[in-house]
């Protein structure tokens, strides 16, 4: 095992593409593995950046002002304000306490595990997140075909979003409220996410600020981000949506305003 504590040597490996996400593999469609397989997170090369871009058109149309005001006075435990205000302002329907609870299982199983409810939470999850909105298919040239207009590939992404915000965000806001109550001022001095891993996908020479390291292929890297100010991470796979988990942060630690 490798650890990298520099701010430049985290950088340098997070652009490297021969440093990747832990692999994993899939199963049937509609389950816990599958749904892993599926999204931007744990893909490589072309697929990462299709699925990729997916995620990042889908973070653009939001609101950021508007997730903001979402979030203020939205009842709920951290996790579930959320979710709720994330999933409002992708325009998906309105998510009942069985549709958070079962992210919340996904969000528990999301980096591994085989508990069997995370596939029942998947299958509940999938119907919920498509849409017939012709502008959001992935084939615009299909947008008219019914059969074509929900692809699996991105419900499954949009659950991605979804998890992926879940635990960190409601962390960020958990430690704001307790400290300074400023999201900014949390996000320096107590960063929800520590540490990223990666592993080498060949054996590689990296360059450090004090000389260099082999690194097998096969290894793991531990990169230690959050006292480096890179709980967002760099390169190629840096958090797209960023400003949308400060937006929801504000407005979650924000006092609901009393009517006049």
């Amino acid at each position: 095992m490798v650890t990298l504590t520099s701010r430049a040597d985290i950088e340098a490996a997070l652009a490297d593409p021969r440093l990747v996400p832990l692999p994993v593999e899939s199963g049937p469609e509609g389950t816990m593995a599958w749904l892993r397989a599926t999204v931007a997170r744990f893909a490589h090369g072309e697929v990462h950046a299709r699925r990729r871009a997916f995620v990042e058109a889908e973070l653009a149309r939001i609101d950021v002002d508007g997730l903001r005001r979402l979030a203020v006075g939205m009842p709920g435990d951290d996790r579930t304000r959320v979710l709720r205000a994330l999933a409002g302002a992708m325009g998906l329907d309105v998510l009942d306490d069985a549709a958070v609870e079962a992210l919340c299982t996904v969000a528990d199983n999301y980096f591994g595990g085989e508990d069997p409810a995370a596939d029942n939470a998947v299958r509940l999850l999938l119907p919920l997140m498509r849409t017939d909105d012709p502008e959001q298919v992935a084939d615009p040239e299909q947008a008219d075909d019914p059969e074509q207009t929900d692809y699996p590939e991105q419900a499954a992404n949009r659950i991605g979003i979804l998890i992926q915000a879940c635990d960190a965000t409601a962390a960020l806001i958990a430690t704001a409220r307790d400290g300074s109550g400023d999201v900014h001022t949390t996000l320096r001095t107590a960063p929800p996410v520590q540490v990223m891993r990666r592993i080498a996908v060949a054996d590689l020479v990296v360059g450090l600020e004090v000389g260099t390291i082999e690194i097998p292929e096969g290894a793991p890297v531990i990169l230690e981000v959050g006292p480096v100010g890179l709980t967002f991470g760099h390169g190629p796979r840096v958090c797209p949506g960023r400003a949308l988990a400060v937006a929801l942060a504000e407005g979650a630690v924000e006092p609901p305003r009393l009517p006049a």
